[in-house]
């Protein structure tokens, strides 16, 4: 608590915005935030927070899930991490809450302070940055819940010692608590525009915020109000058109020559347009994002079992052509062959013992460069993840037929009025918010699979919901391809172990969470499994 009572005065301007090690200090009597600048200069001290938690975003998320591992040459935090002890207070992915609260206590510091009465050309233009602040601060409450168990909820500064002890007083609240009161706050805003900061060297900042729409349907999903989710997730959707598409040129040529190790028909979209939010930086300023470091230093890798969900889809191309694999392994992994000099991708459908394999999405977001400006990013929320999110929230309203249709076909006017893919018995008059795909925006909307697997849109024969005994049962079937789908569209990006959690805690079920998790597990499997079937040993201890 007294680091967070210096902290939330450290500004940064413009020069040294990224400098976290910044030595100038402002003291309330001396800030007021009565300018453009003022709040400009305040987002970019709470910038400089969050990127503290990049590293341990997705270590937390991923280590802890099935689809990351660690390797002979990892060190002992990340072994620790893996193994899910908790008990090292020197670990610095996991005894780190001070600076999830920094974040906070940054947050509370410019809502408590900001003028939003200010009006230029007839509009409140400290709306935006208010609007952003409070979205920063609920999602950082949402990550202290989630990885910690609870959080303690204040909404004011820390300005004296008397103000930390009197918060450190407080009970804990956990998600559940948490969720009506982060809802309660943001919802208001949530047809605020982000801020518009331009770029630092190649860096949107523009993505550098947290949609309240998107954070609303997570609280919802969470809390199991899975109408308002899906009600929030197609408005984001909506707002801001965003639409799934393809990867690839030419699925003909995908099938002929990407199953041989060929890349060349391969774009990644997930630095432009499919970028939602990122915690971004560039190293000019001495900022430290390891996982590019920790990657290609192999102390991370994916886990034989995450290359083996790739490798056994079916990739559908006709009635009459198809084979197995998923090509967006070609997005995930990579293998550099041991015994070559240079770093020739080899064939990602049968790796081989003499190759390593590497996080190629980690090096996509933090390229090799000899530049000094080089930026760093992580991506908490990319578009597939939206529609994932509303599939899952959709599915549980009671309507997996509609769920299917996010992942095979695509939601826009032909699939939503097709009988065949969503009966009539999922249909209702009117038509709910959260179905209406109807405007053109949504018209080249593609399902999430095709994007790996083909022409799954075709397949009547692999990729189908099986005639079962009741809707229950076919809502569980499609959640599991939800999950599934999950880990194949956006692994490594940090949200795979919470994914897990979600589904465990909506199904009472510890052993969903602990089977899939320690399936990945060689030495160990039964020690990890035994772990994980303790649901407090899903959270990290607070030191």
């Amino acid at each position: 608590m007294l680091f967070l009572f210096l902290s939330v005065f450290t500004f940064e301007g413009c020069n040294n915005l990224l400098d976290v090690d910044s030595s100038r200090l402002v003291f309330p009597n001396e800030y007021k935030m009565t300018g453009a600048n003022d709040t400009l200069y305040s987002m970019f001290g709470i910038f400089s927070q969050m990127e503290k938690l990049a590293d341990s975003y997705v270590l937390l998320g991923e280590l802890r899930g099935d689809l990351m591992t660690v390797t002979p040459t990892s060190n002992l935090y990340l072994q620790e991490i893996s193994n899910f002890d908790n008990s090292d207070s020197n670990n610095p992915y996991t005894n780190n809450i001070k600076d999830y609260y920094s974040v906070i206590n940054n947050c509370n510091y410019v809502i408590h302070n900001i003028d939003t009465s200010v009006v230029a050309g007839g509009v409140k233009v400290m709306y935006k940055e208010y609007a952003a602040c409070k979205a920063i601060r609920a999602w950082t409450y949402m990550q202290i819940a989630l990885n910690f168990g609870s959080a303690i909820y204040y909404d004011k500064p820390i300005l004296t010692v008397q103000d930390a002890q009197n918060i450190q007083k407080q009970p804990a609240l956990t998600l559940t608590d948490l969720a009506p009161i982060l809802i309660s706050d943001i919802s208001p805003w949530k047809d605020v525009v982000n801020p518009s900061l331009g770029f630092i060297y190649s860096q949107n900042l523009n993505n550098s915020y947290f949609p309240i729409r998107f954070l609303l349907g997570d609280l919802y999903l969470w809390t199991g109000q899975y109408e308002n989710a899906a009600n929030e997730y197609r408005d984001l959707m909506y707002t801001n058109s965003y639409t799934i598409s393809s990867y690839y040129k030419n699925t003909r040529e995908v099938i002929n020559n990407a199953f041989t190790g060929n890349t060349t028909v391969y774009s990644l979209p997930i630095l432009t347009t499919e970028n939602v939010t990122s915690i971004a930086a560039t190293n000019q300023y001495g900022i430290v994002f390891q996982l590019d470091s920790l990657n290609l230093n192999h102390m991370i890798a994916p886990s034989t079992l995450s290359i083996s969900y790739w490798q056994k889809q079916m990739y559908y191309f006709s009635a009459t052509l198809d084979t197995l694999g998923d090509t967006r392994l070609l997005s995930s992994v990579y293998s550099v062959s041991n015994n070559q000099n240079s770093n020739t991708f080899t064939n990602y459908v049968t790796p081989t013992t003499t190759s390593t394999n590497y996080i190629y999405k980690i090096l996509m977001m933090n390229p090799i460069s000899t530049t000094k400006n080089t930026n760093k990013q992580i991506m908490p929320y990319r578009v597939p993840l939206l529609y994932l999110r509303y599939a899952e929230a959709v599915n549980r309203i009671g309507k997996p037929n509609l769920a299917m249709a996010v992942l095979k076909n695509g939601l826009n006017r032909v699939t939503m009025n097709n009988k065949k893919i969503i009966p009539q018995s999922e249909l209702a008059t009117p038509l709910p918010n959260y179905m209406n795909f109807s405007d053109i925006r949504f018209d080249m909307n593609i399902g999430i699979r095709m994007r790996g697997c083909g022409n799954v849109n075709l397949d009547t024969t692999y990729y189908v919901i099986p005639k079962l005994a009741a809707l229950q049962d076919s809502v569980i079937y499609v959640e599991n391809l939800i999950q599934q789908e999950l880990a194949l569209e956006s692994a490594f990006e940090g949200n795979r172990f919470q994914d897990l959690m979600r589904i465990a805690i909506r199904r009472d079920d510890n052993s969903y969470l602990a089977n899939i998790v320690s399936a990945k597990y060689t030495d160990n499997q039964e020690a990890i499994k035994a772990k994980l079937l303790i649901r407090t040993n899903w959270y990290l201890q607070k030191q």
